[in-house]
C-alpha cells in the first residue's frame, strides 16, 4: 500500500488573485564544485514557483572552483582545496575517471561573489532564497552578505536551517529562515511580500523583528501527490550530465519518497521523523503513476537517458509498491541507480531489478565492526547479512557500490580495518569511503560535542574533507590517509600493505607511493568502463593501459627513499 500522509490540516495556498507580475524570486544554490546532479529540494521549490506563475531565476555556484570561497573551515580543508568532490573521489579510486570537458563543462573563471552581485543588480529580485546544507552554509551566507546593502529580503532554507535554526538565523545577512518543508511555506511567504502583508507570521518561517526572533511553528507536511514536477529549466543545460561508471549520462533525479524507517545516529532521517511528528507523518511516498508521468516528461523534454531515484532506503518500500514500480518501469527501460541497505536485499528483488534494467545499486555498510555499528550507530545488519546482500548483487548484472565511513567518534585504526576486511570479502564495482562529519541535529553531533571532540557551534564539512573531530587517540591526517587509501587496502593483496601505509602520508614520499599504487590498481584491479549499458554520451578511455613495467621494483624504490 502507498504510504498515506497523516494530515493534521490541509496545506494549500491560494494565489489565484495575487498579482505576481512585478514579483521576482532569485533562488541561490550554494553547491559544492562540480557536483553536477540537479538539486532535488531547490528544484521542487522551483517547480512550485512555476506552478503559481511566480517568475524566478537561479544563481548556481556549481561551476565555480573552491579557490577563493570564504567561510570555509581552512583548518580541516584538504591540501588541494580547489578539487571537486568527484575529482577527490576519483583520486581515492572510488569512482571511475571521467572528463566533463567532453560535454563542454569547465570552471567559471570569474569571481563568484562579483558575478552574484551583478546577477542581483540586473535581475532585481523581490526576495532572495538561499538553499544550503551544513558544509555550504557559510559560503551561501557570504554570498548574501555581498548584496546586503541592496536591502532585499533574504530567506535561507535547506537541511542546515531546519536542524540548526538558531545558528542559521544568527547571521545578519539572513532575514528569514524556513524551518520545515519549503514548497508551500515559501509560496505563502511570496504571497505575503507580493501583497504587502506581514511575512513574519507564516508557519514554517522564522523571522527577525528588530532584535527579536519570531519563531513560528512548523507548517503541516505536504502530500507528495500534490507536488509539481521538479523544474530544471533555469539551470545551465549542461547540468544534466552526470558521471557514472566511466561515462557521462544525461541524468535527472526522481524524488521517490521522503523518510526512512531506520534510526542511524549519524543521519538526519530519524531527526526529521522526530521533529515533524506533531505536524504529519514524515515518511511518505510519491504515487507510482505520478513518477511515471514525470519520467516520460523528462525523457521527451530533456532527452534523459538515466534516472537516479531519490529515496533514503529505496528497497524498504512495501512489497506491493515494489511490484507496481517494477511493472511500471518495465515500460521505461532506461538504466537507473538508487541507494539502499543490506537488510532490504533479496534475490527475488534483485532478479526483478535486473529485468527492468537497473544499472547500479549503492548499499550502505558504513562500519565493519559489528559491535560498534550496533551500539554506536544503531545499525543492526549482521556481518553475515552484509556479505550475503553484496554477494547477491555482485553475482547479478547490476553494478554494486558499497558506502563506508571512517573517522567515527572513538573509532580506532583497528576498527577501520574491520571495515576494510569486510569489504575484502566481496567484489564490488566501487568501495567508496567518506569521512564522518558530525552534522547538526544528529545524535552523533551531540555525542561529539559532549565528548569535547567538536565545538557546539562549529560547522561540519563535506564528506570528502578531513575529519573535523579532535580526538586524543587519532589525528586528522591519519583519518584522511585511511580514506585516501581505503580502496587500495580493499583491492590490493596484503603483501602490498607496507607500501599502502606509506601512501597514507601526505608528504612527498607518500604522494609518490600513492600515485604508483593508483596505477597498479587501475591496471589490475579497477572495474573497466562498460562499452555499452544502454546509453551514455562517451566512453572515457582507461588511462591504465599506458602503465607497464615492473611495478614492484618502483614501489620498493620509493619505499627505500630517505
Amino acid at each position: 500500500m502507498e504510504t498515506k500522509l497523516k494530515k493534521h490540516e490541509v496545506y494549500k495556498v491560494n494565489t489565484e488573485e495575487v498579482d505576481f507580475s512585478d514579483f521576482r524570486v532569485l533562488l541561490v544554490y550554494a553547491n559544492s564544485p562540480m557536483d553536477n546532479l540537479f538539486a532535488v529540494g531547490l528544484s521542487s521549490i522551483a517547480g512550485m514557483l512555476k506552478k503559481h506563475n511566480i517568475d524566478y531565476e537561479i544563481f548556481d555556484t556549481t561551476y565555480y572552483p573552491n579557490d577563493g570561497r570564504l567561510g570555509v573551515n581552512k583548518k580541516h580543508m584538504l591540501p588541494v582545496q580547489s578539487k571537486s568532490h568527484h575529482e577527490i573521489m576519483a583520486e581515492r579510486l572510488q569512482v571511475a575517471e571521467f572528463d566533463y570537458g567532453l560535454v563542454g563543462i569547465k570552471y567559471i573563471e570569474t569571481n563568484v561573489y562579483d558575478d552574484f552581485r551583478k546577477k542581483v543588480e540586473k535581475y532585481k529580485p523581490s526576495v532572495i532564497m538561499l538553499s544550503t546544507v551544513e558544509p555550504t552554509h557559510k559560503f551561501g551566507v557570504e554570498l548574501l552578505r555581498k548584496v546586503q546593502d541592496l536591502k532585499i529580503p533574504t530567506l535561507a532554507g535547506g537541511c542546515f536551517p531546519i536542524f540548526s535554526p538558531n545558528l542559521a538565523i544568527k547571521d545578519d545577512a539572513v532575514d528569514y529562515i524556513c524551518v520545515g518543508e519549503g514548497e508551500y511555506a515559501n509560496i505563502e511567504f511570496c504571497k505575503a511580500l507580493a501583497t504587502g502583508k506581514d511575512a513574519k507570521n507564516i508557519k514554517g518561517i522564522w523571522a527577525k523583528n528588530g532584535k527579536e526572533i519570531i519563531k513560528n511553528p512548523k507548517g503541516p507536511l505536504v502530500d507528495m501527490a500534490d507536488l509539481p514536477m521538479l523544474d530544471f529549466s533555469k539551470y545551465d543545460p549542461k547540468r544534466i550530465y552526470r558521471p557514472m561508471s566511466g561515462k557521462l549520462w544525461r541524468m535527472v533525479p526522481i524524488e521517490f519518497s521522503r523518510g526512512c524507517p531506520y534510526k542511524c545516529t549519524f543521519c538526519s532521517a530519524p531527526v526529521f521523523e522526530e521533529q515533524f511528528k506533531d505536524v504529519g507523518t514524515w515518511s511518505r511516498s510519491k504515487p507510482i503513476d505520478q513518477i511515471e508521468r514525470e519520467m516520460r516528461h523528462y525523457i521527451d523534454e530533456l532527452g534523459v537517458e538515466y534516472f537516479y531515484f531519490v529515496s533514503e532506503t529505496f528497497l524498504a518500500m512495501p512489497k506491493k509498491r515494489f511490484y507496481d514500480f517494477c511493472k511500471m518501469y518495465k515500460k521505461i527501460g532506461l538504466p537507473f541507480w538508487f541507494n539502499t541497505r543490506p537488510e532490504t536485499i533479496r534475490e527475488e528483488k534483485v532478479k526483478m531489478l535486473e529485468d527492468i534494467n537497473c544499472h547500479r545499486m549503492s548499499i550502505g555498510i558504513e562500519s565493519g565492526n559489528q559491535k560498534y555499528a550496533k551500539e554506536m550507530l544503531l545499525r543492526n545488519a549482521t556481518i553475515e547479512q552484509i556479505i550475503e546482500a553484496c554477494r547477491i548483487v555482485s553475482e547479478s548484472s547490476i553494478e554494486l557500490s558499497v558506502n563506508n565511513v571512517v573517522g567515527f567518534p572513538d573509532e580506532t585504526r583497528e576498527m577501520m580495518f574491520d571495515t576494510i576486511n569486510l569489504n575484502r570479502k566481496f567484489n564490488a564495482n566501487s568501495h567508496s569511503c567518506s569521512i564522518f562529519q558530525p552534522y547538526h541535529g544528529t545524535t552523533l553531533h551531540e555525542y561529539c560535542v559532549k565528548k569535547g571532540y567538536f565545538k557546539k557551534d562549529e560547522l561540519a564539512e563535506d564528506l570528502t574533507y578531513a575529519s573535523p573531530l579532535t580526538q586524543p587517540h587519532i589525528t586528522h591526517d591519519e583519518i584522511q590517509g585511511m580514506a585516501k587509501c581505503f580502496a587500495l587496502y580493499v583491492k590490493l593483496p596484503k603483501n602490498m600493505y607496507d607500501f599502502i601505509k606509506i601512501a597514507e602520508k601526505n608528504d612527498e614520499k607518500g604522494k609518490k607511493m600513492h600515485q604508483e599504487l593508483m596505477m597498479v590498481y587501475k591496471r589490475d584491479y579497477a572495474p573497466k568502463a562498460e562499452s555499452d549499458v544502454g546509453g551514455g554520451t562517451r566512453i572515457i578511455v582507461d588511462p591504465s593501459k599506458s602503465y607497464s613495467g615492473d611495478a614492484m621494483s618502483r614501489l620498493i624504490a620509493i619505499q627505500n627513499q630517505n
